[in-house]
């Protein structure tokens, strides 16, 4: 009886240390948040259920500098007023104007190369919106 539980033991550690050294084979690790994103559409609700709308002839993109200035060009060919950023936590930056009298936060997330930004205030998305972007190499 106490072979059987030592063999059993024995395989359960092969087994959890086989687990855990398995190397996560395609998984893309996060982009670092400064550098260059494009706009890729966005996620938007009428009340209902949010849904992707995906950009069309965008030239879109959001340019976040290691300096904290920034460029947001919008979908529609016109510049943001925001020049700057700060990342205020881990999941929430704020943007402001080049005097600091305009700015919205907004809560961000990146996974892989991708990049969400959401409204945090002062305005806010009450139905739930947010901006897309990927990053370019």
């Amino acid at each position: 009886m106490k072979t059987i539980i030592k063999i059993s033991f024995a395989l359960f550690a092969i087994a959890v240390i086989a687990v855990a050294c398995t190397n996560k084979q395609g998984a893309v690790p996060n982009a670092s948040l400064t550098g260059k994103w494009r706009y890729i559409g966005s996620r938007m609700s009428s009340g209902g259920p949010q849904y992707f709308v995906p950009a069309t002839n965008s030239n879109g993109y959001l340019q976040l500098n290691a300096d904290a200035s920034m460029y947001w060009k919008l979908p529609d060919n016109s510049t943001g007023s925001y020049v700057k950023y700060t990342v205020l936590d881990s999941v929430k930056l704020k943007l402001s104007s080049a005097d600091g009298k305009e700015y919205e936060d907004y809560y961000y997330k990146i996974k892989g190369d991708s990049l969400s930004l959401g409204m945090a205030g002062p305005i806010v998305c009450y139905e739930g919106c947010s901006e897309h972007f990927v990053k370019v190499k």
